[in-house]
C-alpha cells in the first residue's frame, strides 16, 4: 500500500514540476509591442515540447526547453489590433486574453516617476475621465535584490477610473498622449523607486567597467550584507552616547500632556511649512517638538481605515496621535530609528467626516534634523491629495543643551544602507526580469538622488541607457529624459554653487552625446515648497512631444530654445539658439539671465530678444565674456519660450569649466 502511495506521490509531483509556467510580464491584458519580433517564455520541464498558437496569424511555434526547463519563442507581430489570444501548450496548457498589440514603452527612475496620478493636479477630474481600455497598466512591484531575478510581481490592468488612481502620473499622461495621437493601443510598464541613485538601476557587470563604481558597489553590497550584525553593536553604543549629552527621550512633561488633544487651544502655536530642520524655526539646538495638523475629510472616508505617512524623520523619535488618540511610534532598534519611513495605520474608528487632527510629539537631538513631508505625501483618504497643503503648527515642549562640538563627530552610525540604493539592487529585481519583454522605447525620470555626486552623472546615465539598450538586444531603443524641473526656495545670488544645474547639463549632453535620446524640459513645472510638484500632465505631454517627433517622425516642435553659441559684442553678448522660432518672454521681459567678467562673478543681467537671439548685458560688467541662463535649482521666473510654448532649457557658456566637487550641496 505505502508503495502505492509512493508511486501516485511521484507521479502527481512530475505532473506538477511538467507544467509550463510564464513570468508575470506575461499575463492577460497585456499589450505586445507591434511590428516586433516579440519574445515568449518561461520555464517548464526538461527538454520539452513547448507549442504556441497566435491568433493573429493562426500560426503554431514550437520549441524545445532546455535541460533547466528554461525555454524562448519569438513570434512577430502585425499592426496594432486585439483583441487576441495566445495558447502555450506542454502537459498543460495556458490561454492568456484580452491581449493587444500596440506600442510598448518602459517608464523607470525615482518618486517623480512614481508619484501617483491621484497626487496629480486635478486627481478627481483626472481619474474620472480616465477610460481608456486600450491603454495598460504593468507596475512591477518593488523589489531589490543582490543577484538578477527571474520574475517581478505585478498584473496588467485595463485603464480605468479604478486602476489609475495610483499608477504613475508622468507615464499615464504621457501614454494618454500617445493614445489620443496616435490612437492605437499603449502599454506602459511602470518601474521606479523612489530616493533612488542611478546606479540602483545599473547591472553589476557594467559598474565594474568603471573602477571607481566598482568599487562603490563593492563597498555598498558588503555593507548591506553585514547590516544586521553592525546594528546589534550600535544599539549598546547609541544608548551610552545618548545618555553622556543628555539626549535621551524624556518622558512627556505635565505642561504637553492634552498637547494632542483636538480639542486644544493653539493659539500660541508657531504655523511652519514642511519640509524643513528644526533650526530653520529658530531651534538652537535638539529637543522634544510637537507639530500638529487639521485635515478635512469627505463623508465616504468617515469609518474607514488608512494609513498616515509621515515620510521621514532620520536619527528621531516620535509618537503620533490621530484626533487625540496613539496610532504608533517607530522603533528605536537600528537601522530603523535613522532610516525608516514612517508609516502608520489609522483605526477606522477614529476617522471622521470633517475635521480630523494629526499631532506628532518629535524628540531630536540636534537642531540639524528635521521633519521631511509633504502634504500630499501624508496618503490624507481624500480625491485630490495634492489639495493637502504643507503648513502645521509647531510648538516646543523642552529643549536640550546644545551639543559641544565633539559630539555629532562621536555620534554612533549605524549601517543603514537602504536596500533599494544598493549600486544594481533595482536593475537585479526590477529590470532584468522583464528582459526581453519587447517595448519600443523607455521613459526616464531620475537625478534627484545623483545630486550630490553631479559630475559621475553624465557617464552614469550614459551607461545605463548603453548596457540597457544591450541586455534588451533590440538595437538603440528611444530614450527620453525628463529634465529636472525647477525646486527648493527660489535663487536669489546668481554665484550661489548649486547641484541640480549640473544635473540637467548631464542630462541634456547625454540627450545630445548618446544615440537615439532625447530630452523634455520642464524647469518651470516644478516648486519651491515640494520636491514632487503635481503637474504631471504637462511633464507627460512633454515627454510625448519628444516621442512624436523623434520616434514617430511627425513634424512638430518638441523643444524649447537650446543654447547654440555666443558672441562678444563689445559691452554686451549675444546668445545664439536652436529651436528659436518665434522668441518671446513670458511676461514683461526676460528673467534669470546672469553676466560676468573674466573674474567670473556674475550679475543679474539685463536681456532682450533679437530675432533668433537673445542680446544680454549689465553695467556691472562692461567687458563680458560669460551667460548663463536660469542657473540654480530653483530658477523661479525663468521665462524664455519659444513660437510652440516650450521653455528654454537651463545653459551657461562657460561649460568648459570643470564641475566643482566642494561646491555647496543643497
Amino acid at each position: 500500500m505505502k508503495a502505492i502511495l509512493l508511486i501516485l506521490f511521484l507521479s502527481f509531483a512530475l505532473s506538477l514540476s511538467s507544467k509550463v509556467k510564464l513570468p508575470a510580464i506575461l499575463g492577460d491584458n497585456m499589450v505586445l509591442q507591434q511590428k516586433s519580433n516579440v519574445n515568449l517564455w518561461g520555464t517548464a520541464s526538461s527538454l520539452k515540447i513547448i507549442s504556441i498558437v497566435v491568433s493573429w496569424d493562426k500560426k503554431k511555434y514550437s520549441t524545445i526547453s532546455d535541460k533547466d526547463g528554461k525555454w524562448i519563442i519569438s513570434i512577430r507581430t502585425f499592426k496594432a489590433g486585439g483583441p487576441y489570444e495566445i495558447k502555450i501548450t506542454e502537459d498543460n496548457q495556458i490561454i492568456l486574453r484580452n491581449i493587444l498589440i500596440g506600442e510598448v514603452w518602459l517608464c523607470s527612475g525615482q518618486s517623480n516617476m512614481g508619484f501617483s496620478v491621484r497626487g496629480s493636479e486635478n486627481a478627481e477630474q483626472e481619474i474620472s475621465n480616465a477610460q481608456y481600455p486600450s491603454i495598460r497598466f504593468f507596475t512591477v512591484a518593488q523589489n531589490p535584490m543582490l543577484t538578477p531575478s527571474s520574475d517581478v510581481k505585478g498584473v496588467w490592468q485595463s485603464c480605468s477610473l479604478q486602476t489609475v488612481a495610483d499608477f504613475s502620473g508622468a507615464a499615464y499622461f504621457f501614454g494618454r498622449e500617445l493614445y489620443r495621437k496616435l490612437k492605437i493601443p499603449i502599454g506602459l510598464v511602470h518601474s521606479s523607486v523612489g530616493g533612488t541613485p542611478a546606479e540602483a538601476w545599473i547591472r553589476r557587470e557594467a559598474l565594474s567597467s568603471i573602477p571607481a563604481l566598482a568599487e562603490r558597489a563593492k563597498k555598498e553590497v558588503a555593507q548591506f550584507r553585514s547590516q544586521e550584525e553592525d546594528n546589534k553593536q550600535f544599539i549598546a553604543y547609541r544608548d551610552a552616547w545618548e545618555q553622556k549629552y543628555g539626549v535621551k527621550p524624556p518622558p512627556i512633561n505635565g505642561g504637553a500632556i492634552g498637547w494632542a488633544d483636538p480639542a486644544l487651544d493653539t493659539g500660541d502655536w508657531k504655523t511652519i511649512t514642511l519640509p524643513a530642520q528644526w533650526g530653520q524655526f529658530g531651534q538652537k539646538s535638539g529637543g522634544v517638538f510637537w507639530v500638529r495638523k487639521e485635515v478635512v475629510l469627505p463623508e465616504i472616508a468617515a469609518g474607514k481605515p488608512f494609513s498616515l505617512s509621515l515620510n521621514w524623520l532620520s536619527e528621531q523619535y516620535d509618537i503620533a496621535y490621530f484626533n487625540g488618540v496613539e496610532i504608533g511610534r517607530v522603533s528605536d532598534k537600528a537601522p530603523a530609528f535613522y532610516n525608516l519611513q514612517r508609516s502608520y495605520q489609522v483605526p477606522g474608528k477614529l476617522v471622521k467626516a470633517g475635521r480630523n487632527v494629526i499631532a506628532v510629539r518629535i524628540v531630536s537631538a540636534t537642531e540639524h534634523a528635521g521633519m521631511w513631508q509633504w502634504g500630499y505625501m501624508l496618503g490624507m483618504p481624500v480625491t485630490d491629495r495634492s489639495s493637502i497643503n504643507d503648513q502645521w503648527l509647531m510648538k516646543t515642549e523642552s529643549i536640550f543643551a546644545v551639543l559641544p562640538t565633539d559630539a555629532l563627530a562621536s555620534r554612533p552610525k549605524p549601517n543603514n544602507i537602504p536596500f533599494r540604493n544598493v549600486s544594481s539592487a533595482l536593475y537585479n529585481g526590477m529590470i532584468a526580469p522583464l528582459i526581453p519583454f519587447a517595448i519600443k522605447g523607455a521613459i526616464w525620470y531620475q537625478g534627484e538622488s545623483n545630486a550630490s555626486r553631479y559630475e559621475e552623472y553624465y557617464e552614469l546615465l550614459s551607461l545605463l541607457v548603453r548596457d540597457w539598450r544591450a541586455q534588451w538586444g533590440q538595437g538603440d531603443f528611444p530614450f527620453i529624459i525628463q529634465q529636472l524641473v525647477n525646486n527648493g526656495a527660489p535663487s536669489t545670488d546668481p554665484n550661489k554653487r548649486m547641484s541640480w544645474p549640473f544635473i540637467r547639463e548631464a542630462q541634456m549632453q547625454v540627450a545630445d552625446n548618446v544615440s537615439n535620446c532625447g530630452i523634455a524640459v520642464g524647469i518651470e513645472l516644478g516648486s519651491a515648497v515640494t520636491i514632487h510638484p503635481p503637474n504631471k500632465q504637462d511633464v507627460g505631454k512633454r515627454l510625448a512631444l519628444v516621442a512624436f517627433e523623434k520616434t514617430y517622425g511627425q513634424k512638430m516642435e518638441s523643444s524649447g530654445p537650446r543654447y547654440h553659441s555666443m558672441k562678444i559684442e563689445g559691452n554686451t553678448i549675444r546668445v545664439i539658439f536652436t529651436h528659436a522660432k518665434g522668441l518671446l518672454a513670458k511676461g514683461e521681459s526676460l528673467k534669470t539671465f546672469a553676466i560676468s567678467g573674466e573674474d567670473k562673478k556674475f550679475f543679474w543681467a539685463d536681456a532682450k530678444i533679437d530675432g533668433a537671439t537673445v542680446v544680454v548685458s549689465s553695467p556691472q560688467v562692461p567687458n563680458p565674456v560669460a551667460v548663463r541662463y536660469a542657473w540654480a535649482d530653483n530658477p523661479e521666473g525663468c521665462n524664455l519660450y519659444n513660437a510652440a510654448r516650450l521653455p528654454a532649457s537651463p545653459f551657461r557658456t562657460d561649460i568648459s569649466e570643470k564641475p566643482d566637487k566642494t561646491a555647496n550641496i543643497n
